[in-house]
């Protein structure tokens, strides 16, 4: 099997279906590939969309486990060589040249991943014309690429052309199998949020490389969280808080994981004002600790803090 788009979904059938079809308008060149989906846990009926769409792989988790998890078990499902994972709410461009994936992958054997070239469309409000009877949606793109807006804002070239970077963002990713059955995984801990960014630094710490390429392009058409609040009190706002600090523990060096910690806390607990949200704040910063406990530290060397530093990577916040 030489290729697998793997699909996390929860409570979003219709999203689903329209990724579906995104990639069967690929052109594959005869390669083989799969298309495995694995279900959070979600309360909606996915029956019809399966049935229709016989030649997917369907699983489903009883309880929902996270993005994490999810990735993970998407990756042991596949059969692939090379994974493509798309968010349920993508759209992969029906452009892309799969061949270009391979011979990137085949040509170099420390490049580990390749993040895509995202643009998100959000929706934000819509009016409507009583007397034609239409609806206008008032709707903006917003590029999802891993710079931050001042790099991109001195240096509009960007976006536009490969180069290596230090993170990526995870509704459009590839990456080979083999990390995987390395045990370069997504870490647990991270229910939902700054997953990626820590599974960027396992790949660095195990010396491999990401790129980001122009070509490889997706449009993400992003939905209200799936992260609600349950009996854990869990919910998108205190993840955040926690796991940016469980980041900067595993990661960072001492240093730098001070400044990522001030930071990031401080911008949050503004927010947690602004938006009366004091005990998320609160519950974020002792859930941050808590899973900071959990985990095992293991600081990027200096040679890895240069990769970054030379690559577009977040060190200080």
């Amino acid at each position: 099997m030489n290729l697998s788009f793997l699909i996390p979904t929860k409570n979003r059938p219709n999203d689903l279906e329209a990724n579906i079809i995104a990639i069967g308008q690929l052109d594959f060149k005869g390669m083989d590939y799969e298309i495995i989906i694995l279900d959070d846990g979600s309360t909606i009926d996915y029956s019809p969309i399966i049935e229709r769409y016989k030649f997917v792989t369907y699983h489903k988790n009883k309880f929902s486990k996270g993005i994490s998890s999810v990735r993970n078990d998407l990756a042991r499902f596949a059969n692939g060589k090379y994974l493509i994972f798309l968010d349920d709410d993508v759209q992969i461009d029906k452009n892309l040249d799969l061949s270009v994936l391979f011979e990137l992958f085949e040509s170099n054997n420390k490049l580990a991943l390749i993040a895509f070239n995202i643009t998100a469309i959000i929706q934000f409000d819509h009016t409507v014309n009583n007397d034609s009877k239409t609806v206008t949606v008032n709707q903006k793109s917003v590029k999802q690429i891993p710079f931050k807006k001042y790099q991109l804002y001195f240096d509009t070239s960007l976006a536009k052309n490969v180069h290596y970077i230090s993170y990526f963002i995870g509704a459009a990713f590839a990456c080979k199998k083999s990390l995987f059955n390395k045990n370069i995984q997504f870490d647990e801990l991270f229910l939902w949020g700054n997953e990626e960014l820590d599974f960027s630094f396992n790949i660095i710490k195990n010396n491999y490389e990401m790129i980001f390429h122009p070509e490889f392009k997706a449009t993400h058409f992003p939905k209200k969280s799936v992260i609600i609040n349950d009996d854990n009190n869990f919910n998108s706002f205190n993840l955040f808080i926690a796991n940016r600090i469980l980041t900067a523990y595993k990661n960072l060096p001492l240093l730098y994981s001070f400044s990522y910690i001030f930071i990031w806390t401080c911008y949050y607990f503004i927010l947690s004002v602004l938006k009366f949200r004091f005990k998320d704040w609160i519950y974020g910063i002792k859930l941050g600790i808590q899973k900071s406990k959990k985990s095992k530290r293991l600081p990027l060397t200096k040679s890895q803090i240069y990769y970054l530093k030379n690559n577009y990577g977040r060190t200080y916040y």
